[in-house]
């Protein structure tokens, strides 16, 4: 179940990656713009985007039962909260806010 929860959080945090500015999905946010709720599950936030994409993946290629895929889906979105965590982390340091800045 484990590597099932990694390789799904994986794949969900590779989604929300190509999003970003400058890659391939970008141009998604002409289509649904990043404001109001709609955009997180779709590609705005790993955490939201992991029952939808995770269940999706989980019962294409998984398939076990039905209690395995929602530990499985529960722990990939728990994956995806750490990850979530470790990139805002990384955020803060390497991008300080302009009042830090300014002398």
């Amino acid at each position: 179940m484990l590597e099932h929860a990694l390789i799904i959080a994986m794949i969900v945090l590779f989604i929300h990656a190509c999003s970003w500015r400058g890659m391939i999905f970008d141009g998604i946010k002409k289509i649904i713009e990043p404001k109001g709720h709609l955009y997180k599950p779709i590609y705005g936030c790993p955490i939201c985007m992991t029952p939808y994409y995770g269940t999706i993946i989980y019962l294409l290629f998984f398939k076990v039962s039905f209690a395995d895929g929602l530990l499985t889906v529960a722990a990939a979105s728990g994956l995806n909260v750490v990850s979530v965590l470790l990139i805002d982390i990384k955020d803060a340091l390497c991008h300080p806010k302009e009042d830090d800045t300014k002398p």
